[in-house]
């Protein structure tokens, strides 16, 4: 195999090593910005939509990727491009479209041919996305008609107590916080395997940005299931909004 057959775009590294959208909407957060929630999973990647239900118009896009860098890649494009389209319009898209929004030169292709083949999971996802968004639209409209009944604007987000608390406290003891979870839930099995990760700092209270140690800065799962256990275990000990970035350049 050549050089030139295992060359990547930067576009294509970028979008890899630093996703913008990597993560997970849940039914509560949905409720409070008056939209559907419309998820498909396919193979090693799940896709979460937040949907204007008046427009079908897509307001915000995540995903969680399991898989190497290039589905990472496919995740972080896709999340990208469907944002403000309608739903329609948004599941016209095929892999090549991401493919070549990936490219750094139009004629150049973004990765190896050898790797293409994660691309043929987009119509797939998209798909699914698709056939379960009446279902959705369904649970907003219910979800709003309460909302109505109750005197309660959508769109209104109240925080509990406990996230109240959160909120308020300083970046220290919010860290403090962070790590007491880490040591007894996360840090143990990282550990384990030889590796390790570092709270950097916390981001408006809701962003964590994280730097893996040892073996896990050449884990391909650094950016996929660890990453995602990190942040769910965080989210449900901690505070249910919470991002986990990581800053290191993850190696595969």
């Amino acid at each position: 195999m050549s050089v030139i057959e295992e060359e990547y775009s930067e576009k294509f590294e970028t979008a890899a090593k630093s996703p913008k959208s990597r993560g997970a909407y849940y039914q509560e957060e949905a409720a409070e910005k008056g939209m559907a929630l419309v998820e498909a999973k396919f193979k090693d990647m799940k896709l979460y939509w937040l949907v204007d239900i008046e427009e079908d118009r897509i307001y915000s896009a995540k995903f969680f990727a399991y898989g190497g860098k290039v589905s990472v890649a496919i995740g972080e494009t896709l999340s990208a491009m469907v944002e403000n389209l309608t739903l329609d319009e948004a599941c016209s898209l095929l892999g090549a479209d991401i493919e070549r929004a990936l490219r750094d030169d139009p004629d150049v292709p973004a990765i190896p041919e050898s790797k293409k083949l994660a691309f043929g999971n987009v119509p797939e996802l998209l798909k699914i996305i698709k056939e379960n968004y009446p279902a959705a639209q369904a649970v907003a409209q219910a979800a709003a008609g309460v909302n109505k009944e109750a005197g309660k604007p959508a769109g209104i987000k109240e925080l509990t107590l406990q996230e109240q608390a959160w909120m308020e406290l300083s970046e220290e003891d919010q860290i403090q916080q962070i790590n007491m979870v880490l040591d007894e839930k996360i840090r143990p099995a990282l550990m384990n395997d030889g590796g390790n990760v570092q709270v950097q700092e916390v981001v408006d209270g809701e962003k964590i940005i994280i730097q893996y140690q040892g073996a896990c800065g050449s884990c391909g799962s650094s950016i996929g299931g660890t990453l995602s256990f990190i942040e769910q275990t965080l989210r449900r000990e901690i505070y249910k909004d919470l991002q986990v970035t990581p800053t290191m350049d993850v190696t595969f």
